[in-house]
C-alpha cells in the first residue's frame, strides 16, 4: 500500500479529520493533506518531510520505520545511473563532405546576398532623412503634470504568530507562548513542535545548532552554535 493510502485509512478508521490531527500534533492540516497525497513537494526540506512522517505514523499507532524507509526508496532523489543517455543523445551522424560543402556554399551566398540588401537600405533611408523636414520634439511635460506613483499599501498583518521547531539533534527547549510556559522538555532528531501565539514567543535553546525554526511559515536562519545556549523570542507587528 501507498504511503499516503495507509495514512488517510488508518486516520479514518480512527474516525479523525486533518484538522483533529493538527490540533493533537501541531502539524499543519495543509502538510497532513500533502502527506496523504504524497505531494512531498509542499513540504520544505528533506529533514522535515521525514520527521512529520514519524510524528503523523506514531501518532496513528503505526512503526514509523518502515514508512521512512519506503519514503526513502521511492523519493528521495538519487545519482543518474550512467552517462550512457547523454552521450548517445550528443552523438551525431557525419554528413557526407560533398553535401556539407554544398549547404555551406549556399548559405554563404544567402549572408552575402542579405548583407547588401541591408546596406542599400540604409544608405538610401539616410538619403531620405537628410531631405526630410525636421521635425518639432515634444514639449516637455509640465513639472505639475506629472503625478508622483502610489505608494503600495502594505499587505496586512496576521492575526497570530505560529512558530515550528524541528529536531535535527536532541536540544533542551523552553517555548513561552503569550507570557505562559507551552512546552520545556528535549526535543529530539526528527521531532516537530509547532505553537502560535497571539502577541509573543519566547524561546530558550540549550543547543541552538540542534533545530531549525520556521517562522509564519519560512524557515529561519540558523539560531546559533551546536551546543549554544540562545534566547529568542518573536513578536507579532502591528
Amino acid at each position: 500500500m501507498n504511503i499516503g493510502d495507509l495514512l488517510r485509512a488508518e486516520r479514518e478508521n480512527k474516525g479523525l479529520s486533518l484538522f483533529d490531527v493538527e490540533e493533537k500534533t501541531k502539524i499543519r492540516s495543509k502538510y497532513l493533506q500533502a502527506l496523504e497525497e504524497e505531494n512531498f513537494e509542499e513540504i520544505p526540506g528533506e529533514a522535515y518531510r521525514i520527521g512529520f512522517l514519524r510524528n503523523y505514523a506514531r501518532f496513528l499507532d503505526l512503526d514509523p520505520e518502515p514508512i521512512i524507509n519506503q519514503y526513502r526508496e521511492q523519493y528521495e532523489s538519487k545519482e543518474p545511473d550512467s552517462l550512457h543517455p547523454l552521450f548517445e543523445q550528443t552523438t551525431k551522424t557525419v554528413e557526407p563532405k560533398s553535401e556539407s560543402y554544398s549547404s555551406r556554399t549556399k548559405l554563404g551566398f544567402a549572408l552575402i546576398a542579405i548583407i547588401i540588401f541591408t546596406a542599400a537600405f540604409l544608405y538610401f533611408s539616410s538619403l531620405n532623412g537628410e531631405n526630410s523636414p525636421i521635425q518639432e520634439q515634444n514639449p516637455p511635460v509640465a513639472e505639475e503634470e506629472q503625478k508622483e506613483p502610489e505608494q503600495p499599501e502594505s499587505p496586512p498583518q496576521p492575526e497570530t504568530i505560529t512558530l515550528e521547531i524541528v529536531g535535527r539533534q536532541q536540544c533542551w527547549t523552553e517555548v513561552r507562548v503569550d507570557g505562559d510556559v507551552q512546552f520545556s522538555g528535549h526535543i529530539y532528531p526528527g521531532d516537530t513542535k509547532s505553537f502560535e501565539a497571539e502577541d509573543s514567543i519566547q524561546l530558550r535553546l540549550g543547543n541552538a545548532g540542534g533545530v531549525d525554526l520556521i517562522y509564519n511559515g519560512k524557515k529561519e536562519p540558523p539560531p546559533g552554535k551546536a551546543g549554544e545556549v540562545v534566547n529568542k523570542e518573536y513578536k507579532r507587528t502591528e
